[in-house]
């Protein structure tokens, strides 16, 4: 066993600290107001655990996929940081904030359909941790559309892992205000 840290885990904890940093002063509106990196940390490692991807690409992308969208980083900079894989990876997850929820909303179901596997590995593992914290603040009907679309785009992506299909349909069934949408009735 070797004691030499390979560069793919120094890229690796470089983008854990870049996303922690970029990320430093927000936090889930729900899990109990938790730190934003919590997030990221919980995508990351349901990827490397459960799903075993080693990617390091796809690793790196799945801690950094809000960045482009909740922080300033300009998209340059995730290039010359952390390379044109990782930024077209988290591009391809990122919204685009100048457009309503429902535009967003669409595009994400329109472009999951032919998405790349690294990109459906990320989407469902970040889907995985959303369901598992709805904001307790969000209305039954709030609640019961953002289930609905994300059941119809996470399902998209179940052919990627049967593992992390399994925690988002276990997490999406046990999703406190779940009583209103079951993965029966799902259009």
């Amino acid at each position: 066993m070797s004691n030499m840290v390979t560069n793919d885990t120094v890229m690796l904890i470089e983008a854990i600290n870049f996303a922690a940093k970029a990320h430093k002063d927000q936090r889930r509106k729900g899990d109990g107001n938790s730190p934003y990196i919590n997030h990221l940390i919980e995508v990351l490692t349901l990827l490397s655990s459960s799903a075993k991807v080693t990617d390091p690409n796809i690793l790196m992308a799945a801690v950094l996929h809000d960045i482009l969208e909740d922080t300033d980083t300009p998209e340059s900079v995730l290039i010359d940081k952390f390379g044109a894989t990782v930024t077209s990876y988290v591009l391809s997850v990122s919204d685009d904030k100048t457009m309503s929820l429902d535009e967003r909303r669409d595009k994400q179901l329109k472009s999951i359909d032919n998405a790349p596997a690294p990109v459906k590995y990320i989407k469902l593992a970040d889907h995985c941790s959303n369901v598992a914290s709805i904001p307790p603040k969000w209305d039954e009907d709030r609640v019961a559309d953002y289930l609905q679309w994300s059941y119809q785009v996470a399902s998209k992506c179940f052919e990627v892992s049967e593992k992390l299909a399994e925690i988002y349909i276990n997490r999406y069934e046990a999703s406190p205000k779940n009583k209103y949408i079951t993965a029966h009735n799902i259009k």
